[in-house]
């Protein structure tokens, strides 16, 4: 992934630092397992039963849609969103992935392949130092420093449910921009 680059003095201060996006990779052992279990609650609630697609949320997701006319619920497991993070950026268009069914079927195939070649714990990391957090931050440990000026280890139960509920949407649901709908998604949802 993109990192920071930090440039230091001979007394090893560091003099400034420059990125694109701020990101801090951690293992996921220096990630509260109250944090994981809020990801996975509010993205993917069957991480641990699925192969990469869950065709019952799926299913759900596509039948509220044509009920509703418009995109209003996504079907996408966590490893679906690493698979678009970190293998699909050709989909991008203004900082949005496209909606369209090729992009879908490439993001099931690779989620099924990544189920193959990694542990769920391996997919939960991955997700965890890519997933985007607003205001250039990407990972949880970003997350939790720019919104807590804390780790990502050292974060309160409210502060692991206020970073999953920033994923879905970070312009609209950062602290910063909008607290009462992020404070509401947080309490009510996650």
């Amino acid at each position: 992934p993109n990192l920071i680059t930090r440039i230091y003095a001979a007394d090893g201060s560091e003099i400034s630092a420059f990125s694109r996006e701020r990101r801090i990779v951690v293992g996921i052992e220096q990630i509260p397992s109250a944090m994981v279990q809020a990801f996975i609650s509010t993205e993917d609630d069957a991480f641990y039963e699925h192969k990469g697609l869950d065709y019952p949320g799926i299913l759900r997701a596509a039948l509220a849609n044509l009920r509703s006319g418009r995109v209003k619920q996504g079907g996408s497991t966590i490893t679906q969103q690493v698979a678009r993070m970190l293998f699909l950026s050709g989909y991008m268009r203004g900082g949005v992935f496209e909606r369209s069914f090729e992009r879908k079927i490439r993001e099931a195939i690779v989620a099924v392949q990544l189920e193959k070649r990694y542990t769920k714990r391996e997919i939960l990391t991955f997700y965890a130092n890519h997933v985007t957090m607003g205001h250039g931050a990407y990972g949880v440990e970003a997350g939790a420093q720019l919104y807590f000026a804390k780790s990502a280890r050292d974060v309160t139960l409210e502060e692991a449910a206020t970073l999953a509920a920033i994923v879905q949407t970070p312009a609209r649901l950062s602290p910063y921009v909008n607290p009462d709908q992020a404070l509401t998604r947080r309490n009510n949802y996650v």
